[in-house]
This record gives C-alpha cells, sequence and structure tokens, in this order.
C-alpha cells in the first residue's frame, strides 16, 4: 500500500516538474519574461503575447531579447522617443507602440517584420515620415497613426499596402489628402479621417478603394457635403460626418450612395434644415442619427420620401434626439414600420398636428423625456401620459392655419388688384362713350386744319423795318 502511494506521488511530482519545465523553457528563461514584462503563452492559439506596457521604458528592447516564438508585442504607454534602428523578428504579428514620445522614424525601422500585420504608432509625436517609412510591410492590414500631429503625406508612404484594411490618420492636422494616398489600397474596408481638419475632398478621392464600408469623416470643416468624391465609394455602408459645418441637407447631399445602410449626422452646431428628398437616393438606409444638431429646426416632410416603399428596405432606426424640431409630420416616419424612434428632448408644439405620436408604440427608454413645450398650459408635460384630447388645435394659430391665412391674403391682394385694373378700363371705356361724339368732332377738326402752311413776306429791306 505504501509503495502504491508512493508511486502515485512519485508520477504526480514528475508532471508538475514536466509542466513547470515546459514553462521555464518558453517563457521564464527569457530575460524580458523574468525582468519587465508579462509574457502570456497561449499554445492552442498559437499565440506567445508580450506585455511591456507602463514600464517606463525609454528604448525599445533589442530585438535579440523577445522571445524566439513571439507574436505579440505591447509597448505601448512608456517613455520611448526614436525608433531608430531597424526591427526584424520572423514571427511578430501585432506591435503596439501607442502612447509613447516617438518622434523620430528612421527610414526601413519596421523593414524586418515581414509577418507583421498590425502596427499601432497612435498618440505619440510622429511629424513627418519618409517615402520608406513602411518600407517592408508588405502583410500589414491594420495601421493606427492618429493622434501625431502630421501634417503632411509622403506621395509613396502606403506604397506597399495593397492589403491594408484599416487605416486611421484620425487627429492630424493634414488638410489636404490626395488621391495618390489611396491608389493602391485596393482592399482598404475601414478608414478613419476624421479631425484631419480638411474642408474639401478630391472627386474620385475613392476610386480604387473599391472594397471600402465604413468612412469616418466627422470634426472636419465641411460646410457642404463633399458628394463628388463620396460618389466613389460606391460600396460604402456606414459614413460618419458629425461635428461639420454643414447648414442644409438637399437632394443632392447623398447621391449615388446606394450601399449605404448607417449615416451619422451628429453635434452639427450649423445644421438649420433637411430639405425635400435629402434621403430619398439612400435606399439601403437602414440606420440614421441625427441628433444633438442644436439649430435644426425643419425637416421637411418629403425629406424620406420613398425610403418606406414594400419594394425597399425599410429604414429601421431613426434618432432625432436633442435638436430643436417642434413639429414633424404624420405622413413623414410610419413609425409603426420602424424599430426605433427616438425624438425625445425636442421642445414639441403638442397640438393637434403631433396626436399621431400617441400612437407610436416607442420602446419606454426612448420616451423617458419626450415632453411638451408649448403650449404653456402643457409645458413639460410628459406625452406619453397624457390624454390624445389634450392635443387641441387654436385654428387661427396653428400652421395650417396660417398657411391658409397667407394665401387667403395673397388670393385678396391679386383680386383686389384685377379688380382696381377692371374699374379703369371700365370707366375709361364708359368716358370713351358718352364723350363719342365730342371725340368724334374734334377728330375731324384736326384732320380738316392738317398740312395748311402760313406764310409771312420776310422785309429785306432795312427802312421798310
Amino acid at each position: 500500500m505504501a509503495l502504491k502511494f508512493l508511486s502515485t506521488t512519485m508520477t504526480t511530482i514528475a508532471a508538475i516538474l514536466l509542466v513547470l519545465l515546459h514553462c521555464s523553457i518558453t517563457t521564464a528563461i527569457n530575460p524580458l519574461c523574468a525582468a519587465v514584462c508579462e509574457c502570456e503563452n497561449l499554445e492552442e492559439e498559437g499565440y506567445l503575447k508580450v506585455d511591456c506596457s507602463k514600464v517606463y521604458l525609454s528604448i525599445v528592447p533589442p530585438v535579440d531579447d523577445w522571445p524566439e516564438n513571439i507574436t505579440h508585442m505591447d509597448l505601448s504607454s512608456n517613455n520611448i522617443t526614436a525608433l531608430d534602428v531597424e526591427l526584424s523578428h520572423d514571427s511578430v504579428q501585432v506591435l503596439d507602440l501607442s502612447h509613447n514620445h516617438i518622434s523620430t522614424v528612421v527610414q526601413y525601422a519596421f523593414g524586418g517584420l515581414s509577418k507583421l500585420t498590425y502596427l499601432n504608432l497612435a498618440n505619440n509625436g510622429i511629424k513627418r515620415l519618409d517615402d520608406n517609412g513602411f518600407y517592408g510591410l508588405d502583410h500589414l492590414k491594420s495601421l493606427n497613426l492618429s493622434s501625431n500631429g502630421m501634417d503632411f503625406l509622403p506621395d509613396g508612404l502606403f506604397y506597399n499596402f495593397i492589403g491594408l484594411q484599416e487605416l486611421s490618420l484620425a487627429d492630424n492636422p493634414l488638410v489636404h489628402i490626395e488621391p495618390l494616398h489611396f491608389n493602391r489600397m485596393i482592399n482598404l474596408r475601414w478608414l478613419d479621417l476624421s479631425n484631419v481638419d480638411v474642408y474639401v475632398l478630391p472627386p474620385n478621392l475613392f476610386h480604387t478603394t473599391g472594397q471600402l464600408e465604413f468612412l469616418d469623416l466627422s470634426a472636419n470643416e465641411f460646410y457642404e457635403v463633399p458628394t463628388d468624391a463620396l460618389r466613389s465609394a460606391k460600396n460604402l455602408k456606414h459614413l460618419r460626418l458629425n461635428e461639420n459645418s454643414l447648414e442644409v441637407l438637399s437632394k443632392n447631399s447623398f447621391k449615388k450612395l446606394q450601399a449605404l445602410e448607417v449615416l451619422e449626422l451628429n453635434n452639427m452646431d450649423h445644421l438649420k434644415e433637411v430639405k425635400d428628398g435629402a434621403f430619398s437616393d439612400l435606399i439601403s438606409l437602414r440606420t440614421l442619427e441625427m441628433k444633438f444638431n442644436r439649430h435644426l429646426t425643419t425637416i421637411h416632410p418629403k425629406a424620406f420620401e420613398g425610403l418606406f416603399n414594400q419594394s425597399r428596405p425599410t429604414l429601421q432606426e431613426i434618432d432625432l434626439e436633442a435638436n430643436q424640431i417642434r413639429s414633424l409630420d404624420k405622413d413623414m416616419i410610419p413609425c409603426a414600420r420602424i424599430a426605433k424612434l427616438n425624438v425625445q428632448r425636442n421642445p414639441w408644439n403638442c397640438d393637434c398636428t403631433l396626436k399621431w405620436i400617441t400612437n407610436c408604440e416607442l420602446q419606454r427608454i426612448y420616451a423617458a423625456d419626450l415632453r411638451c413645450a408649448d403650449p404653456a398650459k402643457l409645458r413639460n408635460s410628459f406625452i406619453y401620459n397624457m390624454n390624445a384630447n389634450l392635443f387641441e388645435c387654436n385654428y387661427y394659430s396653428s400652421d395650417i392655419a396660417k398657411s391658409e391665412i397667407h394665401h387667403a391674403n395673397v388670393v385678396k391682394t391679386i383680386s383686389v388688384g384685377l379688380a382696381a385694373g377692371l374699374l379703369v378700363i371700365l370707366a375709361f371705356g364708359f368716358a370713351v362713350v358718352f364723350k363719342w361724339k365730342d371725340i368724334k368732332t374734334w377728330y375731324k377738326g384736326s384732320r380738316r386744319g392738317q398740312g395748311a402752311v402760313y406764310y409771312v413776306r420776310a422785309r429785306a429791306n432795312p427802312r421798310e423795318i
């Protein structure tokens, strides 16, 4: 019995020693893993992750010290100031250098990372890169250059990025972006150009990026939708235009974006009006966010015309929260056919023209702050707690009445003018009839004397004067 117990114990100890030996071979003997970094070996997924973030490194650790089979290297949130040597490793696929103080990147800095697919250089101080800054990264799929203060992109910087799928240039004062920068990115699907200080985009900018599905143009200086550039993104599904200086959306704003499914138009301080047919060309649109636009007062009743036809994909989500909209036409949005309608935190005028909204089965979360602003007796009343009979119209103060009164005034003015003109014509006619004999006599007399010439002989002799 004792021998059996001893044998079992020895077997268990041997198994533990084998596991410890395996761990020591793969991680513990590596100087980085033993000293400052955390190493995680995920054998089933085939990953060896080395986390050297937030350990106050001032330089990139020598590549010779990296584990031989490393796949992920995280060097983010350190004090690294330069990439002044060429990094070379056969197995690294992911490299994170974000949130450092890098200002210098030498040519061919990443030339030896032939298997790298993800590179994050965000939140550094890299103002300029050379044409060969990314030489050798032929298999890169994702690149993040956001928040670096870059104001110029060399023509050949992205030349090798045929396989690139994701690119962020956000928060860099680039101002100008040219088609040349993207002309080889035939597999690009996700592009962030938010807050890059652009106010215009060249036509056909995305002509070669036929796979582009997501585009963020938020926080730029657009005064109108860059329609000509967007038309070239024929497979675009998600567009963000938040925080721009757009004032009006018209029928031409979103022409030929027939694949677009999600559109964001939020936090635009200058947006005032959405005109007839503004969204009519977006036949695939499923989600529209147009909220927190503090001067948006008018949405034309036909702004969504054609989007709710049975033959087209139905617009499923509309978010119009926190604008300055006072009323919506009852035929504009068939609320029974959409999954989400959020119109709370607008200054609603709760008269008879808004009674239709009480028949919409809004989710509770989108009715929590749906209140009346006018009339005064209903101010701050929760619309979904109100009896439908309270939605009354003072006919003479309603929009319909004002329109009809204006129309009547126009008709009255035209009628008065026509009547006055007719009276003048009649008065002239009567005067001609009653004075016809006098007029006829005068006319004959003037004809009889017509052509008579009287001569006075001139006195040629001065004495006769």
